[in-house]
Formats: structure tokens, sequence, C-alpha cells
């Protein structure tokens, strides 16, 4: 799937935290779509693929039998994006999974100007069930709705989980903000060309100049969060971890993870992806993660700042 241009198409995936990213990501990963793919993701332990299709992974990237790699960014996106060209072969295409507090279109327009790439399209995903009602919130408002409008395609998210009124209302609700197509989407399964061939990225239409007050907006969104990871140095115990995920406030927006439990010691110790958006959480299986091998694993959990005190909370699992 080679660019006319010869250089290689960068599609940038953004939502609010939870929308369901890395579940695209995961899809588009293992689906048989025929092109090479090169995805860059901030969270590199929540990527779950089948075992069967990985062909090495060095703990900083994981090469599968279809061409495709996943690798983390470790560091700029602009050396990371030079680290994915410089593949032999050359991707076909590269995905970036944007944080959920960032502006995708900031990131596809800094991407837009980069050597060898050329921006695609902004994807923007949006939780059906809280969309809405983050889209009104005063700390992150402003950035959902910017998150919206720079969108060349909008994918509303879990809509199995709502009814068919409650989901035409949110579609309709997106398309008259995002003035864009809008899908809705189940488990990030959705047919890999309606995400990576839009070819709809026009730098003018979608990066609006901030003013000082949409600016000052985003950076006060941003700074409502703080951020704590926790390095397990020893596996945690599940009972106390699934206590924690269902008595654990509102206020603690997201939390990501991959860990390893002290139930499982004597049985190959197996590693597990932790996930919880809002009131809802879940603990998977995952695959082997050879720079977590001699650890307990690591947590990451998203709080409101000033509500919530992110390294007493996520500490309070080992403590004790």
């Amino acid at each position: 799937m080679t660019s006319p241009d010869g250089l290689v198409p960068v599609t940038v995936l953004g939502g609010y935290l939870g929308a369901g990213k890395t579940t695209l990501v995961n899809n588009l990963l293992t689906n048989n779509h025929g092109r090479r793919l090169a995805v860059l993701v901030n969270d590199f332990g929540a990527v779950n693929i089948d075992v069967d299709l990985i062909v090495s992974h060095d703990g900083d990237t994981i090469s599968l039998k279809n061409g495709c790699v996943c690798c983390s960014i470790s560091d700029a996106l602009g050396e990371s994006l030079d680290r994915v060209l410089a593949l032999d072969p050359q991707p076909d295409q590269i995905v970036i999974e944007a944080s959920g507090v960032a502006d995708p279109a900031k990131i596809a327009s800094y991407g837009y100007g980069w050597p060898g790439c050329r921006m695609d399209a902004v994807i923007v995903l949006a939780d059906v069930e809280t969309i809405q009602d983050k889209a009104k919130d005063q700390f992150v408002g402003e950035l959902i709705i910017r998150q919206l409008r720079g969108a060349d395609l909008v994918l509303v998210t879990k809509s199995d989980l709502v009814s068919e009124d409650a989901l035409n209302s949110v579609i309709c609700w997106a398309a008259d903000i995002a003035a864009v197509p809008v899908t809705p989407v189940s488990h990030g399964d959705i047919d890999p060309k309606v995400v990576l061939d839009l070819s709809s990225f026009d730098l003018d239409a979608k990066w609006e100049p901030q003013t000082s007050h949409d600016a000052d907006s985003i950076r006060s969104a941003e700074d409502m969060f703080e951020t704590a990871t926790l390095e397990l140095s020893r596996p945690l115990d599940r009972s106390r971890l699934e206590e924690a995920l269902a008595l654990w406030p509102q206020d603690v927006m997201r939390v990501k993870g991959i860990v390893r439990f002290s139930e499982d010691c004597d049985c190959g110790a197996e590693l597990h992806v932790v996930q919880r958006v809002g009131l809802r959480w879940s603990i998977e299986p995952t695959l082997p993660n050879t720079d977590l091998e001699d650890s307990g694993g690591r947590l990451m959990v998203v709080v409101r700042r000033a509500a919530v005190d992110a390294t007493s909370l996520i500490s309070g699992l080992v403590d004790g």
C-alpha cells in the first residue's frame, strides 16, 4: 500500500480517557488487512495480541507474523517516527495512539511536516455512555469539544451498551459538533479500510489557531489530572486489587496496567491486563511481556487532582 508520493501515511487515533483506542489498535494489528502497520502507543503493556501471531517481542517492539509492528513511544514523537521509518521493510502506514488528554489535531499538525510522512487522517473515538457528560464538564469539556472538532472521522464506541435511540442521539450530537462522518463501533470491530483509507486530512481546515483562552483552557484541563505509575516489585493480591477497582471513587478517571498475581506464582505467573474506565473495570490475561518477566508488573492511575492522591491510592495496593 505504497503512497504515490513515496511518503508513509500517518493516522492519529484520539479520544478521551477510556474511549476504546487501545481496543481498536489491537484489532488493527491483528486484522488480515494486507498491509504492514507500525503502531505507536504510549501504554505498551495494554496491547493484548494473540501470542500465536507474535514473531518477536523485545520489550520496545512487538513484531507480528502479518508484518505489523507495535512500538512504544518511549521518547519524543519525532524520534519514534524516525525509528519506525528506519525499519526494513518500511511500514505501509503508521498509526499513532494519542493520549486521552491530548489534542489529536495538534499531534497531526506536528506529524504533518515530518520528513518521510504524509498525514492521512485524525480519527476520534467517543464513548457513547460518557461523551456528552464529559463535554459539559467544566474542567475537560473544552478539550472534548476540541478533540471532536479536530476529527476527520468520529467513532462512537461501546455502541452495544446502549439502546438504539440513545445511540442515534449521540451520533447526531457528535455529527453536529464535528461536522464529519460519525460511525458506531463495538469492541473495536470495524473494517480497517474505514480507518486507514480516509486520505482526508486538511491542515488548514482541521488545525485552528489557538487563542490564548483556548490554550489556557486545554492546559487547565490537563492540569486537573494527576498520574501515578506503580512499578511492582512483586505480584499483587488479586482480591485486594479487585476490591480497590470496585470501591475507588469516580474521581479515579482511568486505571491501566499489566500485572502478575500472587495466586499464579506456582503456575507460570501469567500476566494480566487491568482496565478501569469510570466504574467499569476488567482483568484479562495478556501476552508475555519480556521487560516485566522479573517483576510483578506495572499499574497506572489517572485521578482528578486535589480530589484524590494518586500516589497514595496506588501505593495502598502493596502497603502492609
